[in-house]
């Protein structure tokens, strides 16, 4: 009784068993089917592939390590293209919602008839680092359920299209590195689920719309390489989320908006080689998430302030070369304890005495340019070695300065110095 009481325990466990395995073995068998995307787009995928030849790779895929190779190569005709490299289907509906060209040697040029029409659920359409070069079809504002679209690093030309306007759901805006002409258009700010816009390097011209602080949940806003002219719309300051703004090498004028001091969450900003004017908002310098201020050559005038830096910085870059400051050097600077390089070259302290102590706080300065600072203040060339043992460039031309003799220096510094510029310093 007792063995039969143990098999009628073992039986209904055993066909448990057997009906698991089999509710999975046809789970598995059915995956391909399931998966198997349908023909039409199949045929899309294939008829696209034919419209491109290849060329050679481009060379920042191959400098930055990329995956790169031909990936159409792999398509074929009796195989489920949800498995071709590139692809990426929705396991449920079977459509294909994601084509990642990137970095494929694919070149020729986009027809407005392109089979890539016959893809309307496309979600991310990556085309970046091939050759292709035309005009960006119009029908590319056809797929209504875009998220991301990336086209750097090719050839097109002509306007960026309109009809990517209609594109509401686009979050990821990459048309940098191609031959775009024309303006920005003003209904960039109409697709307000942006995060990324990225147009730097084209041949962009007229003023930065200022529909721009329409996009609330913007981080990263790069337009340099452009251009543009006219003034920093304002409205770019009611960019919350901002944490990346690029806006080097234009014609831009003006002033830098004080609404700027908002952008509370500033990483990167970037405006050198343009023509702005005036004095920088010292509330600038007291957003805590900074770490790099590049506004190097161009006319920006007054004195400097850094505002109260009560806290010490987070700024590991502050170039502010070639404009024409002048004053004093703030004290405040050796606040800025993070700094790895600080440009102030020239700064027209108007014959006022420097205290070059102020610097010495700065103990992971990598990079120093002091040149053509216009004081008489004699500059001890092994105190401001001293003050960082990690610094590599210095820059001390046009100033006075003096060399202590080594041999009396109890601590002489160690470092290596890799570039020392000390022209017109009287050194004999």
């Amino acid at each position: 009784m007792k063995g039969f009481g143990n098999s009628t325990i073992i039986i209904p466990i055993s066909l448990c068993f057997i009906f698991i395995f089999i509710y999975h073995l046809e789970d598995v068998l059915a995956a391909p089917s399931r998966h198997l995307c349908r023909p039409e787009q199949r045929d899309a995928l294939l008829a696209f592939k034919n419209e491109f030849h290849f060329g050679k790779l481009h060379y920042y895929c191959e400098l930055q390590r990329f995956d790169s190779h031909p990936k159409t190569k792999s398509w074929g005709n009796n195989s489920d293209c949800c498995s071709w490299k590139g692809i990426t289907c929705n396991a449920q509906s079977r459509e294909v919602v994601g084509l990642d060209l990137r970095c494929s040697g694919l070149h020729g040029r986009f027809h407005s008839n392109s089979s890539l029409q016959n893809l309307p659920f496309l979600t991310t359409l990556d085309l970046s680092f091939n050759d292709f070069y035309g005009q960006v079809p119009s029908s590319v504002g056809n797929f209504s359920h875009l998220i991301t679209l990336r086209l750097q690093g090719n050839k097109f030309s002509g306007r960026i299209p309109s009809s990517i306007g209609n594109l509401f759901h686009l979050t990821s805006l990459y048309l940098p590195n191609n031959h775009f002409t024309g303006r920005i258009p003003t209904w960039i700010g109409n697709l307000s689920q942006l995060t990324e816009l990225g147009l730097w390097r084209n041949n962009l011209v007229g003023e930065i719309p200022s529909s721009i602080g329409n996009l609330p949940q913007l981080t990263i806003l790069a337009f340099w390489g452009n251009n543009l002219v006219g003034e920093i719309p304002s409205s770019i300051g009611n960019l919350s989320q901002l944490t990346d703004l690029s806006i080097s090498r234009n014609d831009l004028v003006g002033e830098i908006p004080s609404s700027f001091g908002n952008l509370s969450k500033l990483t990167y900003f970037e405006a050198s080689l343009n023509a702005f004017t005036g004095t920088i908002p010292f509330h600038l310098f007291t957003i805590p998430s900074l770490i790099s201020i590049i506004l190097s050559d161009n006319q920006l005038n007054g004195t400097l302030e850094f505002g109260n830096t009560s806290s010490p910085s987070n700024l590991e870059s502050l170039s502010l070369g070639n404009n024409n400051f002048k004053g004093p050097i703030p004290r405040s600077i050796s606040k800025f304890v993070n700094l790895k390089s600080l440009d102030l070259s020239p700064f027209d302290t108007q014959g006022r005495p420097v205290d070059f102590s102020i610097f010495s706080p700065l103990k992971s300065l990598q990079y120093l340019y002091l040149s053509y600072l216009n004081t008489t203040t004699t500059i001890d060339l092994y105190d401001i070695l001293s003050y960082s043992k990690k610094l590599s460039i210095l820059s001390l031309s046009g100033n006075h300065v003096s060399t202590t003799n080594k041999s009396s220096v109890s601590n002489p510094p160690s470092q290596q110095i890799y570039a020392l510029y000390l022209s017109g310093c009287g050194i004999t």
